[in-house]
C-alpha cells in the first residue's frame, strides 16, 4: 500500500508541474501576441524610476497639424510601471509622450515608436 501511495504522490506532483509549466508557457505566448490587426505590438511599459507619482498622457504624432486629442493618459507611481496599449484603431506607430511630476517637471519623448519599443522609462536624465 505504501508503494502505491508513494507513486500516485509523485505522479499528482509531476501533473502539477506540469501543468505549472504548460501555464507558464501559454502566457508567455499571449504575452507576445500582436496587440492590432495589422500586427504590430503598440503595448509599451511606461516606468517611473523617480520617487514621485507623475501623470503621462500620448497623442498621435502622425497627425500633426490637425486637430490632436489625448490617446492615453494616467497615472504612474513613483517607482514604479504601467503597460499601455497604444493600439488607437488608426495604424499609427509614432506618438508624443508626454508626462509631469508631481512637482512640475516634465519629461517628453516626442515621435515616439510604440511599434518598436517596449518601454519608456522616465528618469532624472530626460525630466525638466
Amino acid at each position: 500500500m505504501a508503494f502505491w501511495a508513494a507513486n500516485l504522490r509523485e505522479a499528482i506532483l509531476k501533473i502539477t508541474a506540469l501543468s505549472l509549466l504548460a501555464v507558464a508557457v501559454l502566457a508567455g505566448c499571449a504575452a507576445t501576441l500582436p496587440s492590432a490587426p495589422d500586427g504590430q505590438n503598440r503595448v509599451v511599459d511606461i516606468v517611473n524610476t523617480t520617487d514621485m507619482p507623475l501623470n503621462f498622457y500620448a497623442v498621435n504624432a502622425e497627425r500633426r497639424g490637425v486637430f490632436r486629442s489625448r490617446f492615453a493618459e494616467g497615472e504612474v507611481r513613483g517607482n514604479y510601471y504601467r503597460v499601455v496599449n497604444f493600439s488607437d484603431g488608426s495604424g499609427a506607430c509614432r506618438f508624443d509622450f508626454y508626462a509631469e511630476l508631481a512637482d512640475g517637471r516634465r519629461a517628453s519623448a516626442p515621435d515616439f515608436d510604440t511599434c518598436r519599443a517596449v518601454s519608456w522609462v522616465v528618469n532624472a536624465g530626460n525630466i525638466q
